[in-house]
């Protein structure tokens, strides 16, 4: 019972975090677009692809709410490997602010490390 309740609220929360985030970050990549804010050295085609986290994010919530409760014998090695993704781009972003990072918000990859944490420890403790 316990192995559902966690993934179900690490689910909500990926699910959560990932569309706020997508949603400010389209938010701030369009106020770039039409010339609200002004970002020092910025590429449109590099901010285009720091797009991309925030929604991997939310989808891959989806993903881990609703298709984990399988009866699985074994780790999930997609469930792992982006859990471990999640941390890497998180500690990049807080280690470099330039490129793509530059678009990601460094409360953004703190939430990345946190949420990589949570679903690691789910893949080791319940084999999902």
């Amino acid at each position: 019972m316990t192995k559902y309740i966690y993934m179900k609220l690490v689910g909500i929360i990926l699910v959560i975090l990932g569309f706020s985030y997508a949603i400010t970050t389209f938010s701030n990549f369009y106020a770039y677009l039409f010339g609200d804010i002004e970002i020092a050295n910025a590429n449109i085609y590099i901010m285009s692809i720091g797009l991309i986290f925030p929604l991997y994010m939310f989808i891959f919530g989806i993903y881990f709410y609703f298709y984990v409760d399988k009866e699985f014998a074994y780790i999930n090695p997609f469930i792992l490997i982006s859990g471990i993704s999640m941390m890497i781009v998180g500690i990049i972003r807080l280690l470099v602010s330039i490129g793509i990072m530059q678009f990601i918000h460094v409360s953004y990859a703190t939430i990345l490390i946190v949420c990589g944490i949570l679903v690691i420890l789910g893949c080791l403790r319940y084999k999902y």
